[in-house]
């Protein structure tokens, strides 16, 4: 359907090469006339050159207001007319031999708004061309008495047969043209279920209408294959967003569990590290202990050899006082006076609770003894001094001994003046020696016990001190895997976080891509097919 912006383009686009023609036309007239005018061989009246230049003028208005896009519907009219008019009115002032080469120009004058706006303006124009050329064969018959009516007449009615056939052919053409630019604006729209009937004779127009709808069929089958494509693309799209996002989403789970693997295998490599440190400084204070363990057994045993030789001077101590005792039987009597001064003797004893004491008493009482009993003493005193060396050999033990020694010998003295105090003296020295003599057992069997347990706890520390080395072997080993596997998981956080942008990339470009595919669905929706 022509709408009248289609008529107004047409009317413009006649009017341009209508003004363009109608101009030239005019030039040639006064090239016609100049060259007429010069050789002497065509004359025309002054005003005609002049009339001829002023329609000139009039094309050219039209053709700047034209260019301009300023039209009206009568300007088509008015250049036929104008240009008709022109011509005809030339045309009367030249012979009827000359007027053929002119009277070609009926043709273009007729043809041109026939083919450019259609029949209606065709059949005007042939109207106007009949009218006036028969108007002009009549009013011109005096002034050319060699015109033949019948002639004329017989040439115009050929050319109105003959233009008229053409605008005929012309209207049909132009007629299949507007059906075939109205389904083309249906296909423009979209609307590729239109059909395209092959009429007519196979012309241009038929072979172009033919080769459109081939292509509108061609067209239609790709926008098929596209809406199909589309649809499974867009499809794919949507699956490939989703398992991008849920990949994503499980990446970066992963990425989350695997910095926390990482921190906690920081934290065991740290923990690991704190451990060898530990069990270093253990294995040195191991070391240590064992060291001193050795330093203590060796003392222990020097103790214990002390504590042996202690025992045999006190044997000898006990039989070298028994002896004295024996000696001193006769005194007995004397030893009565002295009862109390024993008694007191025996309380200051029995306060004596540790072992160095007694022996330090009982050395000072062998001491003295033997200082008073003169040659008989002389055992006695070496007694003493085996039992002083026994305190000094057994430091803290001995030393206690040497005081109850002292403490004996003290007592000795205060009642020398008895014979009766010596004998109870020797009895209490006597018993003292064999007190001293358990305790030294008992502390030999204690050393004994001590250096045992001793031995235990070397050995014990030994197996330990093995399972110490073992242990910060396997620690250092566990140290060197948790280092490889810091190393590892770091480079596995790597790699999963490239691994994670390169999903969020791919994500994003399936969702591009879906984009498309929508954007493509949005297009492909204004067509039919």
């Amino acid at each position: 359907m022509t709408t009248n912006e289609d008529i107004r383009l047409k009317g413009l686009n006649f009017a341009k090469k209508g003004s363009v023609a109608t101009m030239l036309f005019c030039l040639l007239f006064e090239i016609v006339f100049l060259f007429g005018a010069i050789f002497k061989f065509f004359l025309v009246p002054f005003f005609i050159p002049v009339l001829t230049a002023i329609v000139f003028i009039f094309g050219l208005v039209i053709h700047i207001l034209s260019r301009k896009n300023i039209y009206a519907p009568v300007v088509p009219y008015s250049i036929t007319t104008v240009t008709t008019i022109i011509l005809t009115f030339c045309l009367s002032f030249i012979q009827p031999q000359l007027r053929i080469p002119f009277f070609l120009i009926y043709f273009y004058i007729v043809l041109h708004p026939g083919y450019l706006l259609g029949i209606k303006n065709g059949i005007y124009a042939i109207a106007l061309v009949d009218f006036a050329y028969a108007l002009m064969i009549v009013l011109t018959q005096n002034m050319s008495p060699e015109i033949n009516l019948g002639m004329e007449f017989v040439k115009l009615i050929f050319f109105t047969f003959i233009t008229f056939l053409l605008i005929i052919d012309f209207d049909r053409d132009i007629t299949r043209l507007k059906e075939l630019r109205e389904i083309l604006k249906k296909v423009e729209k979209g609307d590729l279920t239109v059909h395209i009937e092959e009429k007519g004779t196979p012309d241009e127009i038929y072979f172009l209408i033919r080769a459109i709808k081939n292509l509108i069929e061609t067209e239609s089958g790709i926008i098929k294959l596209i809406i199909e494509t589309s649809r499974h693309l867009s499809e794919i799209s949507a699956q490939i967003a989703s398992t991008s996002n849920e990949l994503s989403t499980a990446i970066s789970e992963i990425v989350s569990t695997t910095q926390k693997m990482t921190e906690g295998v920081d934290r065991q490599f740290q923990e690991l590290d704190k451990s060898i440190s530990m069990g270093k400084s253990l294995s040195e204070i191991s070391f240590s202990v064992v060291d001193n363990i050795k330093k203590v057994e060796v003392h222990a045993e020097n103790f214990s050899a002390g504590a042996n030789n202690g025992l045999q001077m006190s044997d000898v101590a006990l039989r070298n006082i028994e002896i004295i005792g024996s000696r001193y039987e006769y005194l007995i009597g004397l030893m009565a006076k002295l009862h109390d001064v024993s008694n007191t003797i025996t309380k200051i004893i029995e306060t004596i609770n540790k072992i160095s004491e007694k022996i330090n008493i009982l050395s000072l009482n062998a001491s003295i003894e033997a200082a008073r009993a003169g040659e008989f003493g002389k055992g006695f005193a070496i007694v003493a001094d085996e039992i002083k060396k026994l305190a000094d050999n057994t430091q803290n033990s001995a030393m206690e001994i040497g005081e109850i020694v002292k403490e004996m010998i003290d007592s000795i003295r205060s009642v020398a003046e008895s014979s009766e105090e010596v004998r109870k003296a020797i009895y209490d020295g006597n018993q003292v020696v064999k007190s001293t003599i358990e305790s030294l057992r008992t502390i030999s069997s204690a050393v004994i016990e001590l250096n045992n347990a001793i031995k235990n706890i070397k050995n014990v520390i030994s197996k330990e001190e093995e399972e110490i080395t073992a242990m910060l072997k396997q620690i250092e080993d566990s140290f060197n895997i948790s280092r490889d596997n810091s190393t590892a998981a770091e480079e596995i956080l790597a790699s999963l976080e490239e691994q994670s942008a390169a999903t969020e990339e791919f994500a994003a470009t399936s969702q591009e891509l879906l984009n498309i595919t929508e954007r493509l669905a949005k297009v492909i929706q204004n067509f039919k097919v």
